[in-house]
């Protein structure tokens, strides 16, 4: 699975498949071992590989509190499984995370685009097993949990299974133990993997639908999803002028109650949260890649008042537009 890894001031992250003496003796057998080093610190995976099956083990040496941002070119199912320390991320489509140490869930992205926050001179580890969605199909008839999740995927939401996280349990951590000590090779490794992965799925999923759905949760139909999804591609094209909660709700066709509590349900986020991710991502990509100024790209998102626009980018991003500008075009802030 390749990586695709940015600092907080948005510069790429050059990998190395050659690790430094003091971390060779970390190894997994059959595993690809990739070393990411800079300002924010250093970054160890390690990857095992089976037909449609990745497990990656990430460790995390964090030199300076930061973000990080990770991203992949392809949609991926995944179990996020943070061994060492609670992992605060925010994946693109959902809300703000955090998962504490030692808990569990499982996530969809299309692609995965997430961002990190990490606190200075701490070591992370996360085991993630990323997977595709015919090791869940068969889970399906027998969780509801599985076949709302798989459906929502199918129209290409984001989301994640469990309302919230849970507990790794001492079983799960020994699937873990066995698949990153796999003594076998060729075909036999992959059947080797994809049986335990799909032992580990089936008790993570278990777990997960012990997990009582709040009773305040609406029960979205096919056709309400449909909408809610355009809703969403309704206010990415129209970020300058995204209109009121009853004027989109007209848009689309659902009442403003069903609207406002299905777009939170299913994304995660309110209308107002997603707008404002939507809108400085949005800015990011303009500043870095046009020749508009900052004034230009704030009205083209939506806003009016150059301060506010400057003052949401850098609480979003650490760095002033102009800044996130002259990086984009060749030079170094400052």
């Amino acid at each position: 699975m390749d990586i695709n890894i940015m600092t907080r001031e948005q510069v790429p992250v050059t990998p190395t498949h050659h690790l430094p003496v003091s971390l060779a003796r970390i190894t997994v057998p059959h595993a690809r071992p990739t070393y990411s080093v800079g300002d924010f610190g250093a970054l160890l995976l390690l990857e095992q590989t089976a037909p449609g099956l990745s497990i990656l083990y990430k460790t995390y040496y964090i030199r300076h509190t930061t973000s990080l941002y990770e991203t992949t070119g392809t949609a991926t199912f995944y179990l996020c499984m943070p061994v060492n320390r609670a992992l605060r991320c925010q994946q693109q489509g959902l809300s703000r995370l955090r998962i504490p140490e030692g808990q569990f869930n499982i996530f969809y992205a299309n692609p995965v685009h997430t961002q990190y926050w990490f606190e200075k001179g701490r070591k992370y580890q996360v085991y993630e097993l990323h997977y595709t969605a015919a090791m869940l199909e068969p889970l399906r008839a027998a969780f509801p949990i599985v076949d709302e999740f798989l459906l929502k995927t199918e129209l290409a939401f984001s989301g994640q299974l469990g309302t919230t996280h849970t507990h790794i349990t001492p079983e799960m951590l020994r699937l873990l133990e066995q698949i990153c000590t796999c003594p076998f090779t060729g075909v036999i490794k992959d059947l080797y993997l994809h049986s335990l992965a799909a032992r580990l799925l089936l008790l993570a999923v278990t777990r997960l639908s012990l997990v009582k759905t709040p009773a305040m949760d609406l029960k979205l139909q096919p056709y309400e999803l449909s909408r809610l999804r355009e809703a969403w591609e309704y206010l990415v094209q129209h970020l300058d002028q995204p209109g009121t909660l009853t004027e989109l709700s007209q848009v689309v066709g659902l009442n403003s109650f069903k609207l406002k509590r299905g777009f939170k349900q299913l994304y995660g986020i309110t209308i107002f949260e997603f707008l404002l991710e939507a809108r400085m991502e949005k800015a990011k990509r303009l500043l870095r890649e046009s020749d508009m100024s900052v004034h230009a790209v704030a009205i083209s998102v939506g806003y009016r008042n150059i301060s506010s626009f400057t003052v949401a980018f850098k609480k979003k991003y650490g760095i002033l537009p102009s800044e996130t500008q002259k990086i984009g075009r060749g030079a170094w802030p400052g």
